[in-house]
């Protein structure tokens, strides 16, 4: 599954502090609203649906499309299902095991972890390479990443996503452009993404619909159950 991460920690605050900047403080001010509701939801549910321009094995353009089912609850349970031409795949974390299984292969994989979401995120992304689909926009330190890793941070006003009002901002330095529609509505929630890479001229685009803000995750939903005559296999720390 292609990643959505963008630009965590890859540039110091001494690098932030050499270059010159042109910041819309309206652009942060919604970045961080977004944050702060999101934060402070006790659980939440959406779709997000990805569309992906790159260059395949043969040197084509080729664009492919997956959707993620996403369920978060509290600091420490998370559910994905990932369906789509980067195939069919699933996350289950508990707050002590995250299991990825291939609905394609019928195998999974199950590894100790991290006691929190982010932390999670983090660790077998760095470890092992998996990858999940809008992560960075759920990290309390969105609003700074942006600001560090972007020269120039503008907000360009209102615009109608599928009948709904949001805020547009684009954050570009030499190497990325990256956009991000905010709902103009009273919980501030992600509506459209895009993801530019100018040097390789890749390009993401991502949709999240179907909000649900605090709904009720049994916790019998982020336990991984083994479908019937499943593989349990290793994995290779990607170093």
């Amino acid at each position: 599954m292609k990643n959505v991460f963008l630009f965590l920690m890859l540039f110091s605050v001494a690098a932030f502090a050499q270059t010159n900047k042109s910041v819309d403080p309206i652009a942060i001010s919604i970045i961080d609203k977004m944050g702060t509701v999101i934060g402070g939801l006790e659980a939440c549910s959406f779709e997000f649906h990805s569309v992906d321009d790159s260059q395949n094995a043969n040197g084509l353009w080729e664009r492919k499309f997956d959707s993620h089912e996403v369920f978060f609850r509290g600091p420490d349970k998370m559910v994905i299902h990932s369906r789509g031409n980067n195939g069919n795949e699933g996350y289950w974390y508990n707050g002590e095991l995250i299991t990825w299984y291939s609905f394609d292969q019928n195998n999974y994989v199950t590894i100790p972890a991290p006691e929190t979401i982010i932390k999670t995120i983090d660790s077998v992304n760095t470890v092992f390479g998996m990858r999940f689909p809008a992560a960075d926009l759920f990290y309390p330190s969105f609003g700074d990443d942006v600001l560090e890793f972007f020269d120039t941070v503008s907000y360009v006003g209102i615009k109608s996503i599928e009948g709904v009002d949001c805020y547009h901002i684009i954050a570009e330095n030499k190497t990325m452009n990256f956009q991000l529609w905010i709902e103009n509505g009273t919980f501030y929630l992600p509506k459209k993404l895009l993801i530019f890479n100018k040097g390789e001229h890749d390009l993401t685009e991502g949709t999240f619909e179907n909000w649900d803000t605090n709904p009720s995750l049994p916790d019998e939903i982020f336990e991984f159950i083994p479908p019937a005559n499943s593989d349990l296999i290793s994995i290779m720390p990607k170093n």
